[in-house]
């Protein structure tokens, strides 16, 4: 079991009233499944991977993340198990301007102060697709592309979790269902996937649907076709 949730709260104050993003929230992940995470906006979707990216800690309930109780651990070892366990994949790609596709994606690793970030980050790109692209910049790139990169950014620290939030928002359908076949792949080499979405035809590509309303899991199924 890679996730297990007991119970999650988390409750933000809006003026005076309580909002409940996360309202008694259990459940179990195991290593290599591909999970969507659905339901309508505000009810909880990205407060959920916030939590599972940990990103946020909840206000009462268990989190345990690869065997470990990061409930209620620091902010610097929160920082500390992201960096090595946690790949992450935004709707707005956010990559860094004026800068090459392989200096975004070895930006993590120097942080991280490994010796090979360059040849990592040169190899990540090729296996998403892009040895031809690596010296372009984000503005010379298409939207396909500049999301190959964010993935690439995402693996290149060689995670045990990829979470993507809306990974498909910004591109047309056909390069939504190129980006999207690439997240299956991934899955299929034992990659666990965690992708937050609106849209039903991803939800249906993934192994197993979870979906939110008003904070709580009303229901968690597999799809027939897995």
């Amino acid at each position: 079991m890679i996730i297990h949730t007991e119970n999650l709260f988390r409750t933000y104050t809006i003026g005076t009233s309580a909002v409940h993003a996360l309202d008694d929230v259990s459940l179990d992940i195991e290593e290599g499944e591909m999970v969507a995470v659905t339901g309508p906006s505000g009810s909880g979707k990205s407060t959920l991977m916030n939590m599972l990216g940990c990103l946020d800690r909840p206000n009462s309930g268990i989190y345990i993340l690869d065997g470990k109780d990061v409930s209620t651990l620091s902010n610097d070892k929160l920082a500390e198990i992201r960096n090595k366990k946690i790949g992450f994949v935004f709707q707005s790609f956010s990559l860094i301007p004026r800068t090459t596709a392989v200096d975004n994606v070895e930006l993590p690793l120097l942080y991280a102060g490994r010796v090979s970030a360059r040849k990592d980050a040169q190899d990540t790109l090729a296996m998403v697709g892009l040895a031809d692209r690596m010296t372009h910049e984000p503005n010379q790139l298409s939207g396909g592309e500049r999301q190959r990169v964010a993935i690439a950014r995402a693996l290149v620290t060689k995670p045990s979790i990829l979470l993507a939030d809306e990974p498909t928002g910004n591109l047309d359908t056909k390069t939504g269902r190129e980006v999207l076949e690439l997240f299956v792949e991934l899955n299929d080499k034992g990659l666990t996937t965690i992708i937050v979405t609106h849209d039903s035809g991803v939800a249906s590509r993934c192994k197993r649907a979870i979906r939110l309303v008003d904070g709580k899991i009303v229901s968690d199924v597999r799809n027939r076709t897995h």
